[in-house]
């Protein structure tokens, strides 16, 4: 009993096969291992993403020469600047170049608000705009370059420091839900002397047509791309749809109108037929 004894504690005491640090050690560099591998696929997704942005750019920039179609040169920088998640301004650089200084700009309209792209880029341009009048019959779209415009105007006056020819402070800004065709009683609330005096406006922008802010929607009804409604209002608040037009107003009145609008769709009976 007694050996038996001596023989369990002799067990119990023997000392371990390997020490408890060679035993610690390679659990310390799996660890570390496992770090390194973290952090190295960390840095190779923050790299692949600079890569897919550079791609973006660079497909984008292709993209805005192609619908600018023009000689002018391209300036990328500008268009950082400028360019929105809503929207990208069209043919920006084309736009400065007509208005560009030394003429003078000291009262400007944009009769097409949208995201604010041009206008942000004339305020930009022409430090010296005293007036400044932004106007979009879409609601939704004229809030989005509202807030631009405010955004742009705080930081302008924050860094203007002392000199108050550079304060965008002084700058009197308006925005109104407007349809362009409503300029002159538009202008008129401003200022009476934008209409009736000698002083006028000095510089009109209006980009017709629409913009990606519609026809990304589906539910605007302007996509071809997407399914949605048949709404097509610029303004929300207009009563007449598209929907409208197509199942209630006659046939021929219809015909008539394709005929005027595209005089070589000559065949707009077979058409409507199909939407019947």
């Amino acid at each position: 009993m007694a050996m038996a004894a001596r023989r369990l504690l002799s067990f119990h005491l023997r000392p371990p096969a390997y020490p408890l640090a060679a035993i610690s050690v390679p659990h310390r560099r799996k660890h570390e291992a496992v770090a390194c591998r973290a952090a190295g696929g960390k840095s190779k997704a923050r790299a692949k993403a600079r890569d897919g942005r550079r791609q973006q750019g660079r497909a984008l920039e292709e993209h805005l020469k192609r619908r600018t179609r023009s000689d002018a040169a391209f300036d990328s920088d500008l268009y950082r600047r400028h360019i929105h998640s809503q929207h990208v301004p069209v043919m920006l650089g084309e736009v400065l170049a007509a208005f560009r200084r030394p003429l003078p700009l000291r009262s400007f309209v944009d009769c097409t608000l949208g995201a604010a792209g041009h206008s942000l880029a004339m305020m930009e341009a022409h430090p010296e705009m005293e007036l400044y009048i932004g106007m979009d019959v879409d609601p939704s779209a004229l809030k989005i370059g509202q807030n631009h415009i405010e955004a742009f105007l705080v930081s302008r006056a924050d860094n203007g420091g002392d000199d108050q020819d550079t304060l965008q402070g002084a700058l009197r800004a308006y925005t109104h839900v407007k349809n362009f065709k409503y300029i002159k009683h538009v202008l008129s609330g401003v200022d009476e002397d934008l209409i009736v005096g000698s002083s006028g406006v000095d510089g009109i922008l209006i980009d017709l047509g629409m913009s990606s802010m519609q026809v990304n929607r589906s539910d605007r009804g302007f996509s071809v791309l997407q399914d949605g409604p048949l709404d097509m209002r610029m303004d929300p608040k207009a009563t007449l749809k598209a929907e409208d037009i197509l199942n209630f107003w006659p046939e021929l009145e219809l015909g008539q109108g394709a005929c005027q609008t595209y005089p070589k769709n000559v065949y707009w009976f077979r058409r409507k037929a199909r939407l019947d």
